[in-house]
């Protein structure tokens, strides 16, 4: 018997998504530190563990509200908390993670804290869930146990237990885990809530791209990256949220972990375009474009497995993604001095599969 029938997103959860629109142009900010043409190692690891940090926060309360939520007093002022913390949480993503220490990790501390105490309060209800609850609960001490830990440490010695908390908190969930009851997820509902973040970071695409629309001086750069993201749109949306039937009984692991990914795929795409306007090495540029697109497809078609078998793509249609992505990458490579020619064929190549997908999935 299913907790949840049916249920719709809430305005509340749209409210508390757009918490996250603002945590995710901060995050993009960081692209806007370059050296000799290419972005550091350093900026890049802090990519990927504020990207990390803020998505394992989104989906952990995401996670409670699909398998338990009723927004009752208790929820709605756990989530004011929640989004309360979010904004500091938004504040403190930089490069400079001294200085951002202590707001980083208090926000961090009180975000997983308050979803925690939810997850206690439906153990204790001791029915259906309580398991799931139980387990949800013990991860996420663990995680607020290596948090709490960094704070008293100091940043020199407590910036590693920072980091093992946000790891632990992404992949505990797969390594430490029972037998779970798949009939407390509403997949249709969690598979909204990623379509819906999703939305978000492609509104962050088109915002990146919109600075390109210069008044003054006219190219044509800034309409073919337009119409490269309506296409990596459109791809999207033909797969997720036209094929796949979202009456499932399924925890739903690939879709939330594909997604983690495949936001910070797209993520490395607008750092993309903002890195190319600052002399960016041509070389580093084109591969930073080539690991954003292919972890975006990689990710995306990984959610094939929620498709009958008759209705997945067959190899034929993979060696045509294939043959497509090598020889667009390869006129990017080779024309890299030539940018027009680099967004060119990315233009094609993004065309060229959205028509294979929707040939295959709408019929």
């Amino acid at each position: 018997m299913s907790l949840i029938k049916d249920r719709k997103v809430e305005n509340i959860e749209l409210f508390y998504d757009l918490i996250f629109v603002y945590a995710i142009s901060k995050i993009s900010e960081l692209a806007h530190h370059t050296h000799n043409g290419i972005i550091e190692p350093l900026v890049l690891i802090s990519f990927m563990l504020s990207s990390l940090a803020v998505l394992q926060e989104w989906l952990y309360l995401t996670n409670y509200l699909n398998r338990f939520g009723t927004f009752n007093t208790k929820e709605l002022i756990v989530m004011c908390i929640n989004m309360g913390a979010a904004l500091y949480l938004s504040n403190s993503l930089s490069l400079n993670w001294e200085q951002n220490f202590y707001p980083f990790n208090i926000s961090m501390l009180i975000m997983s804290s308050s979803v925690a105490f939810l997850y206690h309060c439906q153990a204790m209800k001791k029915g259906i869930g309580e398991k799931e609850s139980i387990n949800a609960r013990n991860i996420l001490l663990i995680v607020i146990t290596l948090f709490a830990i960094c704070l008293l440490l100091g940043f020199r010695v407590g910036m590693l237990f920072c980091i093992a908390a946000i790891i632990s908190g992404v992949f505990l969930p797969i390594i430490y885990r029972v037998k779970f009851n798949r009939s407390i997820t509403n997949f249709g509902h969690l598979k909204e809530r990623f379509e819906l973040l999703t939305i978000l970071f492609f509104g962050e695409m088109v915002v990146t791209i919109a600075q390109y629309f210069s008044t003054e001086h006219f190219t044509i750069y800034p309409f073919i990256a337009f119409i490269t993201v309506f296409f990596l749109f459109g791809t999207y949306t033909v797969l997720i949220n036209k094929a796949i039937n979202p009456n499932q009984k399924t925890r739903g692991l690939i879709l939330m972990y594909s997604h983690f990914f495949l936001l910070m795929s797209l993520g490395i795409i607008i750092y993309s375009w903002n890195f190319a306007g600052k002399n960016a090495d041509k070389t580093f540029l084109a591969i930073f474009y080539i690991i954003g697109y292919t972890g975006f497809y990689l990710t995306l078609f990984a959610n094939e497995i929620y498709l009958e078998k008759k209705m997945r793509l067959c190899k034929e249609d993979f060696f045509k993604i294939f043959g497509v992505i090598i020889f667009s990458f390869t006129v990017m490579l080779i024309f890299r001095e030539n940018f027009i020619a680099g967004e060119l064929s990315i233009l094609f190549m993004t065309f060229s599969i959205l028509l294979i997908v929707i040939r295959k999935y709408i019929k």
